[in-house]
């Protein structure tokens, strides 16, 4: 059943949000320097030249030969995507398609109560891969994508990408133990998950019972200037619900923009709720990691293993600053297990292990049923603690 919200969001709805969060973070600490990325409202809500382009068509009854036209449609998804030009868009009927779509151009896939079943797929092991600069400016919407070994919905070195109005469920069946992941990051697999990719948008999707839920990496590259809107993620049990961590190595110095790291993502309007770890977590890896100037804004998290919101430095040479946690609704999760202060149920948690973090902005939350509200580990300085409520928190705010 679909239950994400319908609508889109333009940015500049969130400008005010922003420019508070800006005023308190303010802009005269050290570190990475990097332009502003272009999040327009053009971008919120991509659309394709469709000046040259068709569409193409798909049907459970079609039949894969010719260009797929609506009085003779192919039978796959990926016919249909090899008989298309950039700049097309594919209409793909009611019925379920076992496969796995693999799109390296720029199209527009859109299902009409059409699902996409990747059971027992090996080559890729994903229901949908969208990589290449190629692909660029691709939109994915209306389908139900389930049974992936790895991610539903795979992302790669691309930008300007649009996932939208999809119910993404019981993917990464293999989980972290399968030999695929072996020598991989943390984090493999996922239902949704963005690598080294920019500009792009995530909404209104519904993200259940997978491994974890919605992951953005930087592996091949940096991951910025992203939203992640009015997604509901639900019941993924072995992980965290929204995941930003970077994953970039280098054991001599933090990654600079450009090169990696994860920075200026937005998670706005998100519901993550019943996961096995973290609601929603901003994560530095390895040595090298870099992750700042995300916003965590106006989110629900709540009944997760871990903590609602939690921030994350664990080895040297990171550069985790300037993130900003305001105005989420944030109950009953779990104590945060990398945090030795943040032992027992708690809302946020802000950890550095080795490198302090200079500048975090905590505001305008709403937090209740747990034993911690606010736990600071290694945090210089935290902005607006003041203006966070608290209700039914044994110990509000904890600064170590």
């Amino acid at each position: 059943m679909r239950v994400a919200r319908a609508g889109r969001y333009s940015y500049s709805r969130f400008l005010p949000l922003l420019s508070l969060a800006s005023l308190l973070v303010g802009c005269t600490d050290s570190g990475p320097a990097a332009t502003a990325p272009r999040i327009g409202a053009e971008e919120a809500t991509l659309s394709l030249d469709r000046s040259d382009s068709r569409t193409r068509y798909v049907s459970p009854s079609g039949t894969d030969v010719g260009s797929c036209t609506q009085s003779s449609p192919c039978r796959t998804i990926n016919y249909a995507v090899a008989q298309a030009n950039a700049g097309d868009a594919i209409s793909v009927a009611r019925g379920v398609y076992y496969e796995s779509v693999k799109v390296t151009k720029r199209l527009a896939l859109v299902g009409h109560d059409a699902t996409i079943d990747a059971a027992g797929q090996l080559s890729p092991p994903n229901a949908v891969v969208i990589s290449g600069e190629g692909s660029a400016g691709t939109q994915l919407a209306g389908f139900t994508i389930r049974n992936a070994g790895l991610e539903g919905v795979f992302v790669d070195k691309t930008s300007r990408i649009t996932i939208e109005r999809n119910v993404v469920v019981n993917n990464d069946a293999f989980g972290p133990g399968d030999p695929l992941c072996i020598n991989q990051p943390d984090d493999c697999g996922e239902a949704v998950h963005l690598q080294s990719v920019t500009n792009s948008v995530v909404r209104d999707n519904l993200v259940q019972n997978n491994v974890g839920g919605i992951l953005l990496t930087d592996e091949d590259g940096p991951t910025f200037g992203n939203l992640i809107v009015g997604n509901r993620v639900l019941d993924n049990t072995k992980d965290c619900g929204i995941t930003l961590a970077s994953h970039h190595f280098n054991p001599a110095q933090a990654a600079p923009p450009g090169v990696a790291g994860i920075y200026r993502n937005l998670v706005l309007h998100n519901v993550s709720n019943g996961n096995g770890a973290a609601g929603i977590g901003v994560f530095a890896g390895p040595p090298g990691a870099a992750a700042w100037e995300n916003t965590v804004a106006d989110n629900v998290a709540r009944n997760n293993g871990e903590g609602g919101v939690m921030i994350h430095s664990h080895t040297p040479h990171q550069y985790v600053d300037k993130n900003v946690i305001i105005n989420n609704e944030i109950a009953e999760n779990g104590p945060d297990a990398d945090n030795p202060f943040a032992d027992k149920p708690t809302g946020i948690s802000v950890f550095s292990a080795v490198v302090p973090i200079p500048h975090t902005v905590i505001a305008a939350n709403r937090i209740s049923d747990e034993y911690y509200g606010i736990v600071t580990t290694n945090a210089v300085k935290v902005s607006g603690l003041k203006s966070n409520k608290f209700k039914r928190v044994v110990v509000p705010i904890s600064q170590h």
